[in-house]
Order: structure tokens, then C-alpha cells, then sequence
């Protein structure tokens, strides 16, 4: 699993809003936003080592819970296509990988029944482009 996702999750066990994560955090003297945690656990960046160590002693979770091989690996694996196909396509990737064998079939029958509605790919967005141009 994601190191963001395993913030978020370990953050709300612990019922806590990002603000309060955020708030509890600045009282340890690591000055931190809302905003920064919200993109944390959206994946846009990461926190860094001390505040990460900060963040399992807020959370009391063990920093193995945050890392493990497959964490590292799925980390490089998530920059790579979140900067190729973008966001939500991890999200996509996620929900796909929770699919049995049948549950994929048909989610790939589906995209491919969606690629041919112009008006869901990018082949509409360039056939608008070159009639205004």
C-alpha cells in the first residue's frame, strides 16, 4: 500500500482531522498546514523523515507500518504513472487491482466500449481544436 494512503488511514483511525494532525505536528515544532497533509494523503508530495517520525509518534503507529519493501517499490511505481497517465489514474490502477479475474475482464471490455465514444476520449477534444482553428 501507498505511503499516503497509509496516512490517511492511520490518521483516521486515530480520528483525527488533518487540521488536528496538522496542529499537533506545529506543537511538536514542525510548522505545518492542512493543506500539506491533504497533499500528503492525495500523493502530490511526501513528508519528509522527521516529520514522518513526528507523525508515528502523533498516530502511535510504528514506522514499519508506513514502510515496507512493497511500500518503496510502489512508491517509485506511483511517480512513474501519476506523471505519464496523471492522478487519478492510480486511483484507477487501486480499484482495478481490488477486481477478481472476471471484474477485470469486464472493467477492460468497458474502457474498451468507452474509447469508442468520441465524446469520452482526447480524439473529441482535437477534432474540436481543429475546426476552431
Amino acid at each position: 500500500m501507498f505511503l499516503n494512503i497509509k496516512i490517511k488511514e492511520a490518521r483516521i483511525e486515530k480520528k483525527m482531522t488533518q487540521q488536528q494532525l496538522a496542529d499537533e505536528l506545529t506543537l511538536l515544532n514542525r510548522k505545518t498546514s492542512n493543506t500539506a497533509i491533504a497533499n500528503w494523503e492525495s500523493g502530490l508530495n511526501s513528508p519528509d523523515v522527521n516529520t514522518l517520525e513526528l507523525i508515528c509518534k502523533i498516530l502511535n503507529k510504528d514506522g514499519n507500518y508506513f514502510f515496507d519493501t512493497q511500500t518503496f517499490e510502489d512508491s517509485f511505481s506511483l511517480n512513474i504513472i501519476q506523471s505519464k497517465y496523471g492522478l487519478h489514474s492510480t486511483e484507477l490502477l487501486e480499484d482495478y487491482n481490488k477486481l477478481n479475474e472476471y471484474g477485470k475482464q469486464k472493467a477492460n471490455e468497458n474502457v474498451k466500449d468507452l474509447t469508442k465514444i468520441t465524446e469520452y476520449t482526447e480524439k473529441k477534444e482535437k477534432l474540436s481544436e481543429q475546426k476552431t482553428t
